[in-house]
């Protein structure tokens, strides 16, 4: 039994407490849905056959298609970044595995299966950025470069299909809308697909009885994640799509894991993050006023992390949708353990009649994790080195720290630990100093879940000659924290 089914119940106590006990026919009858199709984004691709750290060959995305395809699904979403440098060897490859798994668009049983791709920044323009492997390329090199070939060009000799820079496609009676990382509609960093003219033109053919599908790369502003996330437009697609309730918007970009339930955002649309199928983003921007998570790889830089780090490259996300007259059932799948991720989303249809996933009701209906009962905090000193050169000569500086030890708190299907908060407080009770720090595993799924937190403290950051303690509360993505555990008192500086 997988872990969505596993945690199903309770998944499904908690949604009907919000929607006042309504039966769904799928979900009661097990009726056949409408519509099924997969979602994934940023995939990064390298190459067909690469092995950079067990990442960004098609192994994972084949194995995902299949999956789909296995699923009955009608279509597949992908939400940009699809070829990791822009070049057009990584798009054939993605081409290529979509070709492997639904030869000529078509399922073994003879069901066409529709592709709803669009170009993320990395399709337009990977090739700039200064992590990449191949450094400045040669001019050879420069001929595969999608945005040199044309992304129009380029698009049609991968997937034999026309190519708009805003595009529509009907399946099964619902219809989809891929706005593509491109210029020719606006398309920018910090902005995004220009969609508002496309919906003025074309919105009243939309059937309002019926949801429809819109894919971008970068979230709209102010939706999923909050207005905190990272990488989201101009906030032009969230005007365009605001007079549609019926609109559901995917957006990638941030890699922000499905176990954050924030990732699903209901206002006067509803709106999607799609996560990775290459490795889970690590939030470091949600605190202001702080450098964000202690163990995020996408910290403010420290000389001297005090924390252990995250390594997110096993996380391998996406999700099935089914979409039945009144519901639609939203499956979260990581695909490099082939398990799902907490119980599934279930969302009313029409959008517009009942809107459970709205961030203020759910907040406040959250339920903080919670540490066992037995659990215990311990804290001892260590020493952190630092290396630094100047006029080619190494000096190496030892820096004295507290280091701070905790059990993982508990989860369940509908309490997920985002992250911890530990204040150094003094004995009379004041708070010198907060850190946060990501749950270890944050990504996984919940079978493999478990894992100790700690965070470090540098003397030279908390008030000498004075005796501290260091408090732990457990947080879930709304913000709302569990009891704390506290570390004994110790002196700063003895």
């Amino acid at each position: 039994m997988d872990v969505s089914r596993r945690f199903f119940i309770g998944g499904a106590a908690s949604f009907t407490a919000l929607t006042g006990c309504r039966m769904f026919s799928g979900l009661a009858s097990g009726g056949k849905p409408n519509l099924v199709f997969g979602v994934l984004s940023d995939i990064h691709v390298l190459a067909e056959d690469v092995d950079r750290n067990h990442q960004g060959n098609t192994r994972v995305l084949k194995h995902a298609f299949r999956w789909f395809r296995d699923q009955g699904a009608d279509a597949v979403v992908i939400a940009g970044d699809m070829a990791d440098a822009g070049l057009i060897s990584q798009l054939q490859a993605v081409g290529d595995a979509w070709e492997a798994v639904f030869p000529n668009d078509t399922a073994p049983d003879g069901r066409h299966v529709e592709k709803v791709f669009v170009y993320g920044n990395h399709d337009y323009e990977g090739f700039n950025y200064g992590y990449m492997i191949y450094g400045q390329p040669s001019g050879e090199l420069r001929r595969e470069f999608l945005r040199n070939i044309g992304l129009k060009k380029a698009w049609e000799e991968v997937f034999h299909e026309e190519y708009s820079p805003i595009y529509r496609k009907t399946v099964k009676g619902y219809d989809f809308i891929g706005g593509h990382w491109d210029p020719a509609n606006g398309s920018r960093w910090g902005g995004g697909p220009d969609l508002e003219a496309w919906m003025k033109a074309n919105g009243k053919s939309l059937d309002p009885k019926l949801p429809f599908f819109y894919a971008q790369h970068p979230h709209p502003k102010d939706t999923c994640y909050g207005p905190w996330a990272w990488g989201h437009d101009a906030g032009n697609t969230t005007r365009a799509l605001t007079p549609f309730a019926n609109a559901i918007a995917f957006s990638g970009h941030s890699h922000y894991t499905l176990l954050d339930e924030r990732g699903f955002w209901q206002g006067a649309f509803t709106s999607v993050g799609t996560s990775s199928l290459r490795y889970n983003g690590q939030p470091y921007d949600e605190f202001a006023g702080t450098t964000g998570y202690e163990n995020s790889g996408t910290r403010v830089f420290k000389p001297v992390m005090l924390a252990d780090g995250q390594d997110a490259s096993e996380a391998r996300e996406g999700m099935l949708w089914r979409v039945y007259d009144d519901h639609a059932e939203v499956v979260r799948r990581n695909f490099n353990y082939d398990e799902n991720l907490g119980s599934d989303w279930i969302m009313p249809l029409p959008a517009a009649e009942s809107k459970p996933f709205a961030f203020e009701g759910r907040a406040a209906k959250a339920v903080a994790p919670e540490f066992a009962a037995d659990a215990k905090a311990a804290v001892k000193k260590a020493e952190a080195k630092k290396t630094e050169t100047k006029d080619g000569k190494k000096t190496e500086t030892k820096i004295p720290y507290f280091d701070v030890e905790f059990p993982a708190a508990l989860c369940t299907a509908t309490t997920r630990v985002l992250n911890y908060k530990v204040d150094a407080e003094t004995k009379d009770g004041k708070v010198v100093l907060s850190k946060r720090v990501l749950a270890d595993d944050f990504y996984m799924p919940l079978s493999r879940v478990g894992r100790k937190g700690r965070v470090g403290f540098a003397f030279s950051e908390l008030p000498q000659d004075q005796e501290v303690r260091f408090v732990v509360r457990p947080g879930e993505c709304f913000g709302k924290l569990g009891k704390p555990l506290a570390t004994e008192w110790v002196k700063v500086g003895a």
